[in-house]
């Protein structure tokens, strides 16, 4: 299982050659197992992210981690401590089977926040800091700053996109991808400007750009974007748009 960890972790940082990230690809979406193993890994990855983000929480875990090895574990286990990201999901993941009972109180503890603003930022964490290679009949020049973007080379993704964008103004997923970039990089001026204009295309048959266009407000997160990220979300639901579900599912809960 190391060797799978380890190819993981080389994919989602961007190392793995081209070739081998369409080859890993591929069988993600045919190995049942190291699927599960990839989406457990990239959960626990950008939780920990999150951890490191909310200090408070952080600390709130490690007690909650400390009062389980008392209760559970022989007094002189030692209690997992977080010191490097990648270690903990190296060790999180080897161990798993023995760790049940913590790993089940650290997902709780985490995955119990309804903060919209925390919610967003772990979509965009797991949902958009990659873009699939494997799309049939995209142009070289897309496949190039697709390939930047996922190598988090984001002013590379930019120039390609903006360059392609201006030759072909119909291509929705050239405005979306440069929507993204922006949003990465934190230009949420011109990703909400990409995602209005997005969202303005009422032809397309799916078309999510009012959803990244309330993603970008949370992730902003300036005075007022909150309620008007909200209120946006409550036009994705009633209109059916692309993201529907999702923000259905975020305003069930919106605190």
């Amino acid at each position: 299982m190391n060797n799978r960890i380890e190819l993981i972790e080389n994919y989602l940082s961007g190392n793995l050659p081209p070739e081998e990230s369409i080859r890993f690809e591929k069988e993600l979406s045919t190995d049942a197992e190291l699927n599960t193993l990839f989406n457990m890994y990239r959960t626990i990855e950008n939780d920990m992210a999150n951890a490191e983000k909310y200090k408070d929480q952080e600390q709130a875990l490690k007690h909650t981690l400390q009062n389980l090895n008392n209760k559970y574990f022989k007094a002189e286990a030692p209690v997992v401590q977080m010191h490097k990201k990648n270690d903990f999901v190296r060790m999180a993941m080897a161990a798993a089977a023995g760790l049940v009972l913590i790993l089940a109180a650290y997902f709780a503890f985490f995955q119990s926040s309804n903060n919209p603003v925390q919610l967003a930022d772990k979509y965009v964490k797991e949902e958009l800091t990659h873009l699939s290679l494997t799309m049939d009949g995209v142009q070289d020049s897309l496949q190039m700053g697709m390939a930047a973007y996922n190598d988090k080379d984001y002013q590379k993704a930019l120039q390609i996109f903006d360059g392609l964008y201006k030759n072909h103004p119909e291509d929705n997923y050239v405005l979306k991808y440069k929507g993204l970039a922006y949003l990465l990089t934190k230009n949420y001026d011109k990703a909400l400007s990409s995602f209005d204009e997005l969202a303005a295309k009422k032809h397309l048959f799916s078309n999510d750009g009012l959803f990244l266009k309330a993603l970008t407000l949370l992730q902003r997160n300036q005075d007022g974007d909150k309620d008007a990220a909200k209120q946006i979300l409550e036009q994705v639901v009633n209109e059916k748009t692309e993201g529907n579900a999702k923000a259905e599912d975020w305003l069930k809960n919106w605190k």
